[in-house]
């Protein structure tokens, strides 16, 4: 949870500045999403509503500003302890994120420049962001180059643990420890009780984009991203023997992808192909590959269904293994976790967007006051397996598949957006 918490910070400003690069009219959005988790037996599931709210608008001809606001408010269970009867230690828990963000977009002729920043804050965790990114078109305007960069100012709060105390004698932090109370103010220690941890995330990404022909393009990005401190989640422990320490987890994580896109228009179908495929490594062990295919079909000017599907799979990270090995055979060095975000899975999704569009006509605008209005209703299926670590006939547990369930779905994406530009 932390870990997926600290990348999702991290990559938000990038999302904003490439918004900010392809996105210049006047508009406000508004997206809810309702992601729902089914997870094995007594630990119950996971539910995660996100609303958001953007406004953009120009300030003379080349300058555009972009406003924003988002929230994550999510409620659920999970095991407080990795071992093979984490069931048993399920507890249940809630959160609530709230984020803002401003962004300047400077357009020229074949040119644009972006800068922005975010700040998030949660009851154990403060994120400010800032960066900027531009793209250039070359003459003839078939081909595109963009850069973006991010620089993350993050604290998450920990345990008050004793230098002095080695990592199997580390313990957790708990929902009753006083984060960010001292003085009503986030990032306050209280020695004694709770600390808080520094966290530098540099995050950048290039891609060049290139038309093909009329009704084709591909793009090329390369992103990558250097995280620098306490990466653990600090509420979760790790049965190692006889022992229930807190996860420990390297303090530098680099990491790398390459993307190939590819979207080809078919006139005479009135329909669009998109093609994605990514390749990730990273310092920890972890190597995934993922591949994603789309259908788009426009029906007239004024509906449009999107059909999409998307497999991906990686492996753990060195330091991972499965429950029952960390009980009997101790860890795999000084570093050990029960993150899922660390272990082999493999995830399959598909889903369908159907979205609805009017556009002003040359007398008439939508609802007397948009040039373009669209409303789209968006839903995902999610299977999720996790896989086994440790490839052995020791472990009687099988893959200890303690995370989710074992039935054909793992859970479901439903999102709303209304779109209004002016």
């Amino acid at each position: 949870m932390q870990l997926t918490r600290t990348l999702a910070h991290a990559a938000a400003l990038v999302t904003l500045t490439s918004a900010g690069l392809a996105v210049a009219d006047d508009h406000v959005e508004t997206t809810t999403t309702w992601y729902q988790e089914n997870r094995r037996g007594g630990l119950g599931g996971l539910t995660v509503l996100s609303p958001m709210f953007d406004l953009a608008f120009d300030l003379g001809e080349s300058t555009n500003v972009d406003l924003g606001y988002a929230a994550d408010a999510v409620t659920g269970a999970t095991a407080s302890v990795y071992s093979v009867d984490a069931v048993s230690s399920a507890t249940k828990f809630s959160d609530l994120r709230n984020e803002g963000k401003l962004g300047l977009t400077f357009t020229g002729r074949r040119s644009t420049l972006s800068m922005g920043a975010t700040v998030g804050a949660e009851r154990d965790y403060l994120s400010i962001s800032a960066g900027g990114g531009g793209s250039v078109d070359l003459p003839g305007k078939n081909t595109t180059f963009a850069l973006q960069y991010a620089h993350n100012f993050d604290q998450v709060c920990d345990r008050d643990n004793a230098a002095t105390l080695t990592p199997l004698e580390r313990r957790p932090l708990t929902g009753v420890d006083p984060c960010n109370k001292k003085d009503g103010i986030l990032g306050k220690d209280a020695p004694g009780m709770t600390v808080w941890h520094d966290i530098s995330i540099d995050t950048a990404q290039a891609t060049v984009t290139q038309n093909l022909s009329p009704t084709s393009n591909l793009q090329l990005a390369l992103w990558g991203q250097i995280i620098n401190g306490f990466q653990s989640d600090p509420y979760r422990r790790v049965q190692v023997g006889q022992d229930q320490p807190q996860e420990n987890d390297p303090r530098v994580r680099d990491r790398i992808a390459l993307a190939l896109k590819w979207n080809r228009f078919f006139p005479g179908l009135h329909a669009a192909l998109h093609v994605n495929l990514r390749g990730y490594s990273d310092t920890w062990g972890v190597d995934a590959g993922a591949a994603e295919m789309a259908w788009s079909q426009y029906f007239g000017d004024g509906l449009l269904l999107d059909l999409h599907g998307r497999i991906s799979q990686q492996t753990a990270a060195t330091f991972f293994k499965d429950a029952f090995f960390y009980q009997t055979e101790s860890t795999a060095g000084a570093y050990f976790t029960g993150d899922r975000e660390l272990s082999p899975v493999r995830n399959i999704l598909a889903g369908a967007r159907l979205q609805i569009i009017s556009t002003a006509s040359d007398e008439h605008k939508v609802w007397s006051l948009f040039e373009r209005l669209s409303v789209s209703l968006k839903g995902d299926l999610l299977k999720l397996d996790q896989l086994p670590a440790d490839k052995t006939n020791a472990n009687p547990m099988g893959t200890d598949k303690q995370f989710l369930t074992s039935g054909l779905l793992n859970g479901f994406v439903l999102q709303f957006s209304l779109l209004a530009q002016f």
